[in-house]
């Protein structure tokens, strides 16, 4: 089984993967409270769902649907990318948070990690190598749920964002680069060399897409070096913005104001002002 995810994690990490994700929503239903980064619980608005990735892993995940009425437009969406060794339901907070900021939101558990864990993929009792190339394999996880967004009633096929947390980022970043549907990305607190992945070259690659690098404030470093070297490769082009959080990394998760920042940058890139 490790040869074989190897195998695949390489050929995951080296570019977009060769068919479609096969995308097979299930029927919602409503999910309870959870745990929430920004300190508030999970939205009534959110449906459990599940999709089916192109290796035929099931994807467990919450969908909050954008509201419905007689003159609304097709929503702009966000897809939300836990961190490695978390879940979504610690994001939870955030997802609610976009959805009443007029953004349809989709926050799913990658493979190992949290409901979408199962006997034979358990990302915590990995060993490192095994660790990284599920990590790798993540980014058909990632594929399927821009797919099962893309195909929601409502919601607008091409006007997505991605919004990631540590490790997430290489993930986000991946997907962004071969995604003409993306139209900003935010990572926060950034993983510059997470499981083998190059993030400086990943974001050097989005070449002008708009993205927001939001730093805790004993990490600044790292999204310092970022922006400098996505500029310097792309001629000077300015589209990598910091955001300089108050609090340390290991606090985020008390951040309301993250939350709002987050919000109001998205809706600016997602829905301009005439």
């Amino acid at each position: 089984m490790l040869t074989s995810l190897a195998l695949a994690a390489t050929a995951a990490f080296a570019g977009p993967s060769a068919s479609a994700s096969a995308v097979s929503p299930v029927a919602p239903t409503t999910t309870g409270p959870a745990l929430a980064l920004g300190g508030s619980s999970e939205s009534d608005a959110a449906s459990a769902v599940s999709f089916t990735t192109d290796d035929k892993q099931v994807i467990k995940a919450s969908f909050y649907e954008p509201k419905k009425s007689k003159k609304s437009k097709p929503a702009p969406s966000v897809l939300l990318l836990h961190d490695a060794g978390k879940s979504r339901e610690e994001i939870s907070g955030l997802a609610a948070y976009l959805h009443k900021r007029g953004f349809a939101v989709l926050s799913i558990d990658m493979r190992g990690h949290g409901e979408s864990q199962t006997d034979k993929v358990n990302f915590e009792e990995a060993d490192e190598k095994l660790q990284q190339s599920l990590w790798a394999l993540s980014s058909r996880d990632v594929d399927a749920a821009a797919d099962f967004l893309g195909d929601q009633k409502n919601v607008h096929s091409s006007n997505l964002s991605i919004v990631a947390f540590g490790a997430g980022s290489s993930l986000a970043v991946r997907r962004a680069s071969v995604d003409d549907n993306v139209r900003a990305v935010v990572l926060v607190d950034p993983a510059p060399n997470a499981f083998g992945y190059n993030l400086v070259n990943g974001v050097s690659e989005l070449g002008g897409l708009p993205t927001l690098l939001m730093s805790p404030s004993d990490r600044r470093e790292e999204s310092s070096r970022l922006q400098e070297a996505a500029h310097k490769d792309n001629d000077g082009l300015e589209y990598v913005d910091i955001t300089r959080l108050k609090s340390k990394a290991e606090a985020l998760d008390k951040d309301k104001k993250m939350n709002k920042l987050m919000g109001s940058w998205l809706r600016e890139q997602a829905m301009p002002k005439k």
